[in-house]
């Protein structure tokens, strides 16, 4: 009976399946790679079927986003065009092949490359099903958005990631690890989260700031998909990544400086998009003075700390900030952002400090300190993320609070 009912409220809404499965898949992952790291620190080694950096960087690339992308693409680009509905039967089945992925890329990580392989496989099969119902859905729309094109695209690179990610595993051969990270970076998640953000921030902000004017241009928009796509493929070539870098940095920076409230508004939900942005330009800027400093003869100063901004300050805060919006709004709760929430965001920013300081520290001779910040990171990633876990899985696991359906 209580299977019964939690399926019976999880097939209500697509973001109630897909945000619970992204929500254990996160805090499992989580759980994983402080572990490792935790376990590392303390001289005891936990063997790996394949190597922990390629894991762990395919996993947050290509795995660890999904889910929490599929809910709300199946939520609201229906409603951007009007288009039809993705069909339920798609969605359950991407549903199934999203958990069982999961669960058998965890467990091959330390019982054989073929499960992995077998995990990912399942995943490659569950974004065709989505992508063909996405597709089939916007064949049919009544209007065409910019934004879900923006979405699209960066959604049809990430699943040619994962390709590679899987092609990877199967074959032994890691020399596209490279190639694959800058795919996932610059052609996937930033792509698909800012065109997201021009449509949503602008849209959330005017929904709480009296007299808030959106400033949201499609030529900025597709300004940034193009040279987030062009930095991505300069990667091969790193002496002109610079090109694209340069560029984007105040381009980036300039969207979160127009978009930012100019009143108090005194709403901590909308605080928390906003502050999520700032990492965005801030973590492109550090991109392209790394990619500046080769043409003055320079050494690397920064290590990984650019990405570690980026992915966690930016794709990490942005996470939460948004799928606690959804969630909460779906359910039929207030829109404010309580305290457990708000701890959580801070505590995800925290973990990004730790991580990028760790980078540069490394760079300076110190390993010691850098695997105790990298511990420490792992630690504060984990302990937001269960906590924000426990927090909501159970609100798709229950009816909307306002007696409405969905």
């Amino acid at each position: 009976m209580a299977f019964s009912h939690a399926w019976a409220q999880l097939k209500q809404a697509p973001h109630r399946m897909f945000f619970f499965t992204g929500m254990w898949q996160l805090a499992a992952l989580a759980v994983w790679w402080a572990v490792l790291l935790t376990a590392r620190l303390a001289g005891i080694h936990i063997e790996l079927v394949l190597p922990a950096v390629f894991l762990h960087g395919g996993a947050f690339l290509f795995l660890m986003f999904m889910p929490f992308m599929a809910g709300f693409l199946l939520t609201v680009m229906p409603r951007w065009q009007p288009a039809p509905p993705v069909p339920f039967r798609l969605q359950w089945f991407a549903f199934i092949g999203f958990n069982l992925g999961q669960i058998l890329f965890l467990v091959g990580a330390h019982v054989s490359p073929m499960l992995v392989a077998l995990g990912l496989g399942l995943l490659v099969i569950a974004w065709s099903t989505l992508l063909a119902g996405l597709a089939s859905s916007l064949i049919r729309a009544q209007a065409r958005v910019i934004h879900a094109f923006g979405v699209l695209t960066g959604v049809l690179f990430g699943f040619a990631g994962l390709l590679l990610f899987l092609h990877a595993v199967t074959s032994g051969d890691w020399s596209s690890w490279p190639l694959m990270r800058e795919i996932g970076i610059w052609c996937f998640l930033l792509p698909v989260y800012f065109s997201v953000s021009h449509r949503m921030v602008p849209f959330f902000s005017s929904r709480v700031v009296m007299g808030y004017q959106a400033w949201r241009p499609d030529g900025v928009l597709l300004a940034v998909l193009a040279l987030s796509i062009l930095r991505g493929a300069l990667s091969r070539w790193p002496e002109w990544a610079w090109l694209a870098s340069v560029p984007l940095a105040p381009l980036l920076l300039l969207c979160s400086w127009k978009w930012w409230p100019r009143s108090r508004h005194g709403n901590a939900l909308l605080s928390v998009l906003h502050l999520s942005l700032l990492w965005l330009g801030g973590g492109v800027a550090l991109y392209a003075l790394q990619d500046l400093l080769p043409a003055f003869g320079v050494n690397d100063l920064l290590g990984r700390a650019p990405l570690h901004v980026l992915g966690i300050g930016f794709f990490g805060g942005m996470l939460v900030s948004m799928v606690t919006r959804v969630s909460l709004g779906h359910s039929g709760r207030p829109l404010m952002l309580d305290r457990l929430s708000w701890l959580v965001f801070l505590t995800v920013q925290a973990s990004m400090l730790l991580r990028a300081t760790g980078e540069i520290l490394v760079l300076n001779g110190l390993p010691q300190p850098y695997s105790l910040l990298m511990a420490l990171a792992a630690l504060a990633w984990l302990a937001a993320f269960v906590a924000w876990a426990t927090r909501f899985i159970g609100v798709y696991l229950r009816p909307r609070v306002d007696g409405a359906p969905g």
